[in-house]
């Protein structure tokens, strides 16, 4: 019994852990989750069309997509930018170090 319980409490740090991951910019925070569903926004409307984007957060922020805790930020000025600087933080300069590529040997 001992066990169980200490297996439920790891577990539940472990998912409370996971859970807690922060994106930050221009005092802004939001979870990782929230900025990954941000940029599959984008990307899918990119993949859609090539030609039509979302020029501007208006437009984003009229999907019904977009994460509510980003929505906060459809109001303020700089919404372009945080979006756009979001998006950057977590996608990696070089493909290679995630080993997207087959070919990928190794980041040198």
């Amino acid at each position: 019994m001992r066990v169980l319980t200490i297996f439920i409490l790891l577990a539940t740090c472990l998912f409370h852990g996971s859970q807690c991951v922060q994106v930050t910019d221009s005092g802004y925070s939001f979870s990782l989750e929230a900025v990954k569903t941000l940029k599959k926004l984008l990307e899918s409307d990119m993949s859609r069309n090539t030609h039509q984007t979302y020029s501007d957060s208006t437009s984003l922020c009229a999907d019904p997509e977009l994460p509510g805790e980003l929505t906060v930020m459809c109001d303020k000025e700089d919404a372009d930018t945080i979006f756009k600087n979001l998006v950057k933080i977590i996608t990696p300069a070089d493909p290679c170090e995630i080993c997207a590529n087959a070919a990928c040997t190794g980041c040198v």
